[in-house]
């Protein structure tokens, strides 16, 4: 067997046959569905680097479950892993996020000399990141103040709006990455 040969299969010695990479099964599966799950990924990242990444680990994952059961329907569960992915990656984002925040009456109890450079600084930063906010929807906008500056868990936000945990976790990924994205343009 030829070095490249066993470098291939290496991590694959306890697949069977049919789920070895290389084989027909997956190169019909790669074939067909990796340009759409770049397509998935790069229409809600916008990054190819990103969906590239995200697409390899998608296929990586359904290797490793694809031998030990069987799937009626690849296509969907790759989906579904690709989904779980970006879903995972959305609260990791959220998390470093949170932990690199700071709250908003930090710093304020310290005097400081008056500066007129700094004060229009902050102005025109507020400014900027007011207009951010008022192209949330009014929900998100709920939200993401309830979280943020009045300190609710997704669960307390989620009893007071009449939503599950789950929708306040969609509208405040939905914040964040319109607030990052728009926090770059400046």
């Amino acid at each position: 067997m030829a070095l490249e040969d066993s470098a291939e299969h290496a991590g694959a010695r306890d697949l069977p046959d049919s789920k070895v990479p290389g084989s027909v099964e997956f190169d019909a599966i790669y074939r067909s569905e990796v340009p759409s799950l770049m397509r998935f990924f790069r229409r809600r990242l916008g990054s190819h680097d990103e969906a590239d990444d995200l697409a390899h680990e998608a296929l990586t994952r359904f290797l490793r479950a694809s031998p030990a059961t069987q799937i009626a329907t690849p296509q969907a569960y790759l989906r579904r892993i690709a989904t779980n992915l970006l879903r995972d990656r959305a609260e990791r984002a959220s998390t470093r996020l949170s932990e690199v925040s700071v709250p908003l009456m930090e710093g304020l109890d310290h005097p400081t000399e008056y500066d007129q450079h700094r004060e229009l600084e902050g102005r025109q930063e507020l400014a900027h990141y007011t207009a951010i906010l008022r192209e949330l929807k009014p929900k998100t906008l709920e939200i993401f103040l309830l979280s943020r500056v009045d300190g609710f868990t997704y669960k307390e936000i989620a009893v007071k709006v009449g939503m599950s945990v789950w929708g306040v976790k969609r509208q405040m990924l939905k914040a964040i990455a319109h607030i990052d994205q728009h926090r770059r343009l400046r």
